[in-house]
């Protein structure tokens, strides 16, 4: 019998009414009954995707390797399916799957990821975070970290989405504040179907 693990916002997604499916060994919310129009407010939930942690003096060599490249500093790069965050000379980050013998650390089971997805997603983040981010400031496929509501977060701009990524104890609260704060904007909960249809 395969195991499938649970994301730490699988019991918000059944309240919530959403349809939840196995997915690479996940269970996921895949779809919710009112979704958001496709030039709404969505926000989706993305903890199933591979995470892996790369660290030590080889990381540049490790993301080479990868990537065929270094990833400059606070930089995102994105192709094969993973976006790799670059946090520090020592640090980066990988969202998505990578070969066995590289040398990271699957992580996935401690960070929650989420999607924030349409035409107020800066202006629903500026209401929770002190955090600038202006294009100016954080670009297109850049990172940055700080706090929402206490909460350590890595931001991630994306050409069409932020990507917010925090540990997964803080998961549920995360969410919370997030859909508070998007009230006003009619910000809606997403299954990962929606993002994939985009």
């Amino acid at each position: 019998m395969t195991t499938i693990a649970r994301g730490p916002l699988l019991d918000r997604h059944l309240q919530l009414g959403a349809t939840v499916e196995a997915l690479d060994g996940w269970q996921v919310a895949l779809r919710y009954p009112q979704h958001p129009d496709r030039t709404g407010n969505a926000l989706i939930d993305l903890s199933h995707v591979p995470t892996f942690e790369i660290n030590g003096p080889g990381t540049g060599a490790l993301l080479t390797s990868l990537c065929g490249a270094d990833v400059p500093l606070r930089k995102i790069q994105s192709a094969d399916g993973r976006h790799v965050y670059r946090l520090t000379p020592s640090r980066a980050i990988v969202f998505g799957n990578v070969a066995s013998n590289t040398g990271a650390i699957d992580v996935t089971g401690g960070w929650a990821s989420l999607a924030l997805i349409g035409p107020d997603a800066e202006r629903i983040l500026n209401k929770v975070t002190a955090v600038d981010l202006r294009e100016r400031t954080l670009p297109v496929q850049a990172c940055c970290q700080g706090p929402i509501f206490g909460v350590n977060t890595l931001f991630g701009r994306l050409a069409d989405r932020f990507e917010l990524h925090v540990c997964s104890d803080s998961a549920e609260f995360f969410w919370d504040v997030l859909m508070d704060a998007g009230a006003e904007f009619g910000l809606r909960p997403a299954g990962i179907e929606w993002i994939s249809a985009k």
